[in-house]
């Protein structure tokens, strides 16, 4: 994992957003890095029986066989640990003092299964971070929070020395799930700036050349 550049650490109140509609009954979003203190929200967060507390974050990062023989316990160790580690693989959204949304975020050298895929476009670029996974709360769904996460995502990683962010989404169809909308729909990175770099098997892989600064 290539270490973040000196300075480039954001601390915890780094990332603050107020919905434009913020009242005493809806606090304000903030956004923060995953880390080791933070970790037990990101527990919480997952708590609920499906698809984020079996997953855990780690597919991407377990090749092969590894996800199913890793097993829940070895999973949760797993991201414990990369939790607890420089740069941050994720952000949490809070409302108040509740998490209510993550996106999973990483130089994509963190990722094996990326170039092994047969649905990703796989090119050899410099600095290339991954946006690989999304999760907001039930109840925190359809009101612009995957925009918010995306967006301080990208500005994390460039924060964190990334030359490119991309990213392996969804086109919705009208019988798509939220839930399989885990990797985002492909119209929110679009109006983000993100570029289709290719497809395969349908699969849409896209990408953001970050400016310095």
């Amino acid at each position: 994992m290539p270490p973040a550049r000196a300075g480039a650490m954001l601390g915890p109140a780094a990332y603050r957003y107020r919905s434009p509609m913020a009242t005493q009954a809806q606090p304000t979003i903030e956004i923060r890095p995953l880390d080791a203190a933070r970790w037990p929200d990101l527990e919480r967060l997952f708590a609920r029986p499906g698809d984020p507390r079996a997953c855990q974050c780690t597919w991407w990062r377990l090749p092969g066989k590894e996800f199913g023989a890793t097993g829940l316990a070895g999973r949760r160790q797993l991201m414990a640990a990369r939790a607890a580690q420089a740069p941050a693989p994720g952000l949490i959204a809070y409302d108040g003092e509740e998490p209510v949304g993550w996106v999973a975020l990483a130089p994509r050298a963190e990722y094996p299964r990326i170039p092994r895929s047969t649905i990703i476009t796989y090119q050899d670029v410099p600095g290339c971070w991954s946006v690989t996974c999304f999760f907001v709360r039930h109840d925190h769904r359809r009101q612009g929070l995957l925009e918010r996460l995306l967006a301080t995502a990208v500005q994390h990683a460039r924060a964190n020395g990334a030359e490119h962010v991309e990213a392996y989404p969804v086109e919705p169809g009208p019988a798509q799930s939220d839930s399989g909308l885990f990797r985002g729909p492909i119209d929110l990175f679009l109006r983000a700036g993100f570029t289709e770099i290719g497809r395969r098997q349908g699969r849409p892989t896209v990408r953001l050349a970050l400016a310095p600064g």
